[in-house]
Formats: structure tokens, sequence, C-alpha cells
């Protein structure tokens, strides 16, 4: 791994229980956080990932309990998670019997392809492909390991101009464009978790506002604190793009800056990662809060609410 692509993938729920429900109940994905928002302490931060939470197979939800669903700039904007191409048929069962709707079709380059939603109709893909990852497959009980979901395999993110994204990607975040059909463009960092990204060229005029299941921001990989700096000269020098200053997220420190459709984007460093308070085998089974709200705990207490299930697969 170079340490460039995907660092992680942000999207916006309301009820953090049933998201829970559904992404580890029904997904079969592992649970490798349960946090707080460093911003608005008062909700949940559920992260999703691999068997170590890698940078690169992550896919997390800020909880709004009062968003309201929005109308989202395009179907095609969404999230894919890589699974073996012969498991497409089993989990055409598998959702049909957890009653979640969902349609096959096939991706640019012929991979076949499931279309679905979560509780807040946030679109997910299942992508058919014989892509590896790094670590051990995370797979519950009740899924054959041989079909269960390998890792985050992609986003894809609809814009109304691609030309500045694409040379964001390209001349600052360490993808190379692989490929086009149609109003689509792909790109490539490496074949991992979260090594693949495709811009869409959106025809509605405008990004509508933020709500319930719709990306947040998309997050990519500095190798450490030092590549952040040089990406973030790199971006005012080429684009005159000012990135935030650097912010202490515990698990990673991070810049953000708005891309093309004032779309957020953040870059976040590798280390320290998830293992910094949990062992491997403890990830995602207790509530964790941040240092710096460490002295707040019996307060933020009573404000979130309960969440079932925190055990979930």
């Amino acid at each position: 791994m170079t340490g460039r692509g995907l660092h992680h993938v942000t999207a916006i729920a309301t009820n953090a229980s049933c998201n829970l429900d559904f992404y580890t109940g029904v997904l079969g994905l592992r649970l490798v956080k349960w946090t707080v928002t460093h911003e608005d302490p008062g909700t949940y931060h559920l992260i999703y990932g691999d068997e170590e939470g890698s940078p690169g197979s992550r896919l997390s939800f800020f909880f709004w309990v009062s968003a309201v669903a929005s109308r989202r700039p395009s179907s095609s904007e969404h999230v894919s998670f890589a699974v073996a191409p012969e498991a497409i048929g089993w989990w055409e069962s598998r959702l049909a019997a957890c009653k979640v709707p969902c349609r096959q079709t096939r991706t640019s380059d012929g991979r076949p392809k499931l279309m679905l939603e979560d509780p807040d109709r946030t679109p997910l893909a299942l992508v058919g492909t014989e892509f590896s990852p790094r670590t051990t497959i995370w797979s519950p009980p009740d899924i054959p390991e041989a079909f269960a979901v390998r890792a985050l395999h992609s986003v894809t993110l609809s814009l109304r101009g691609t030309e500045l994204m694409a040379r964001i990607l390209t001349q600052v975040l360490g993808f190379a464009e692989v490929a086009s059909a149609g109003e689509h463009l792909i790109f490539s960092a490496h074949g991992g978790p979260g090594g693949r990204l495709c811009l869409h060229r959106r025809r509605e005029r405008s990004r509508p506002r933020l709500g319930a299941g719709v990306i947040h921001h998309v997050a990519f990989r500095a190798r450490d604190e030092a590549d952040l700096a040089a990406m973030a000269g790199k971006l005012q020098e080429t684009f005159g793009i000012a990135a935030s200053p650097v912010k202490d997220r515990h698990y990673f420190r991070s810049i953000y800056f708005r891309g093309p459709d004032g779309i957020l984007i953040e870059i976040a460093t590798d280390d320290p990662g998830f293992l910094i308070d949990e062992t491997r085998e403890t990830l995602g089974t207790r509530l964790i809060f941040p240092p710096s709200l460490q002295d707040r705990q019996d307060e933020l207490l009573r404000i979130l609410p309960p969440l079932d299930r925190v055990f979930a697969r």
C-alpha cells in the first residue's frame, strides 16, 4: 500500500440503532468504533470497517435525529462494497429475505452489481469483483465467508462539473484516471480497499442541502503529518484552495477543504489508528469518548439515546 486512496466515507443517518441493525445484521459488517462526533458530542459516530478498522475500509455515520430526507443529487452517488462475483445471487436472496429491495445491474466495466438502500435511503452497491482485501474477511455466523462483504470497494460522487475534481484527484490525492464510460470517469489509487473512486457528471444545476441518506464528506489518505502538510501545500499552490488547520481527531490528524459543488473533502493520516484504545478483538464493543471529552462523559451519557444491539455480530 502506498498510503493513498480513500480513508473513509461519512454519511448522515437518523436512528443509530436502525443503522447498526442494518449494517451489522443485514450486511454483516463489523462495527469497529463506537464513539461521538467531535463538534456535536451529543450524537453518536458509528464506524464500520474491516477486522482492524484499517484506513480505506471505513464507512461511518453522523446521526442527526431531526434530519429530513434530502433530495439526493443523483442516484448515481453511492458507496460500493466488494463481494465475490459468485455471491451476487446469494445476496439477492438474503436481501429479499430481509425485505430490503435491490436491483441487479452492471458496473461501467461490466461487473455484476446490486443496488440497494439503507434505512435512511443512503444509496449502496454490492459489486462482484475478484478484489482481494489485505486483511481477514469479517464474516458473522449467518453469512458464509465466501459470500461475505470483503471491503469498501469505492465511492461514486455526482458533481455538476468533473474537471476540477479530476485534477485534484490526480495531482494531489494520488489517483490515476483508468477509464471513462458515458457520464462516468473512473479513478484508481491501488487495487485494495478504498482504492477506487468514480466521478459522475450531474445534469442538475446545484447540489442539494445535506440531509438524511446523503454523503457528508469523503476522506482521502495521507501517510503521515508531513505528507498531510505537503498535500495542503499542493492544494494551495496549484489550485488556490486553502485547507483548514490540522484537526486532531484522536485516531488520525486531518485537514478539510471544499471541493467542486461545495462538497466537503477531508485528508487524514493513517496513524495512530483505532487500536490505540481497543484491542483487535474488542473493537466497537464499548462507547469511547475522545480525550478532549473525557470530563464530560456523565453529561453526555444523559443526552445520548440508548443504542440497541451494541454487541451485534
